[in-house]
């Protein structure tokens, strides 16, 4: 992919975060509404006070899924605090300062219940421990604060390798890899050393298993979901063992494998790498890139949260 494509990308995605940030500010009275440390819920005949943190999917301007949730669930209020680039720690920051800290947001008032509804880590999902890490103390603040959460799994993602260098050549093991451990921990199929590696250690009860606080009270799998192109596909395998035998990060971690070692860990990473195109966005959802979705995408998104919600929200799922 040229530079100047790149560039025309990245000048598309900054003029779409601008333009969500306005339509997010104008939609104030749909409880959708861009926010300052001191902003405030106002739909006072709506008990179920949701809080939406996001990247740019989470962003998007042109009906994304959180405006249909606020639409088809007659108890709640979105409140989305999305930001277009902000990974999971920056999200995490975001959710002290700008929903903890703030004194106009009610949590534990009576008749109201405060939810927490994650979807964020895409764009740090290539430091995976780094970004279970963020979300698990995430999590569990929440908890301890009486907010109680929803967490959105990561959406499926990648390219063919000509529009992301992320997926070429070799680099596309370290990208699927990445996504599953991060999707593992949201869906809880991971132990803690597993979803963490070294900050595994930081937790209060080390060598145990998740406690209540880290896991999310609602999660939903969106990665495995019909935005997924299952039917897509894979790549040829020998093109695969290739690729990833000259990939260096690949062979520095196998450096200290035997032969017979090394070739099943060829095998079966391969293996795993080939079917990358089944993880793939789908391209009828696809919106500017092979990340965000269009808005049939996002309808889809919505679809497959609405029925895992808590009936306390009233929703009225299509």
């Amino acid at each position: 992919m040229g530079r100047s494509r790149k560039l025309g990308l990245v000048a598309l995605a900054l003029a779409l975060s601008c333009v969500g940030s306005l339509a997010v500010a104008q939609r104030h009275t749909a409880g959708y509404a861009w926010a300052d440390p001191d902003w405030r819920f106002t739909h006072h005949d709506r008990p179920i006070k949701v809080v939406l943190l996001a990247g740019s999917i989470g962003a998007s301007p042109n009906r994304p899924y959180p405006r249909l949730l606020h639409e088809w669930c007659e108890n709640v209020e979105v409140r989305n605090l999305s930001q277009v680039g902000h990974g999971a720690p920056q999200l995490a920051s975001r959710f002290r300062s700008e929903v903890l800290e703030n004194p106009n947001v009610p949590i534990r008032a009576p008749g109201t219940e405060v939810w927490l509804m994650f979807g964020g880590g895409m764009n740090s999902v290539g430091a995976p421990h780094r970004t279970n890490r963020a979300i698990r103390r995430t999590f569990e603040l929440a908890h301890r604060r009486g907010v109680r959460v929803v967490s959105l799994s990561l959406t499926p993602w990648g390219d063919d390798g000509d529009d992301d260098e992320r997926w070429e050549g070799g680099r596309a093991l370290h990208a699927l890899k990445a996504t599953r451990n991060v999707v593992g921990f949201q869906l809880g199929r991971l132990s803690p050393a597993e979803a963490l590696g070294q900050f595994a250690r930081e937790r209060s009860n080390p060598g145990q298993g998740w406690s209540d606080a880290e896991r999310p009270d609602v999660v939903v799998d969106l990665y495995d979901s019909p935005l997924r192109d299952r039917d897509a596909e894979p790549w040829p395998l020998d093109d695969v063992r290739r690729k990833i035998e000259r990939d260096a990060r690949w062979r520095a971690s196998v450096s200290e494998l035997s032969d017979a070692e090394r070739e099943a860990r060829l095998e079966a990473d391969a293996r795993l790498m080939a079917s990358a195109p089944r993880w793939f966005l789908r391209r009828e959802y696809r919106g500017f890139d092979h990340i965000h979705p269009n808005p049939a995408g996002h309808q889809v998104i919505a679809e497959t949260i609405c029925p895992r919600l808590p009936e306390s929200w009233g929703c009225r799922c299509p």
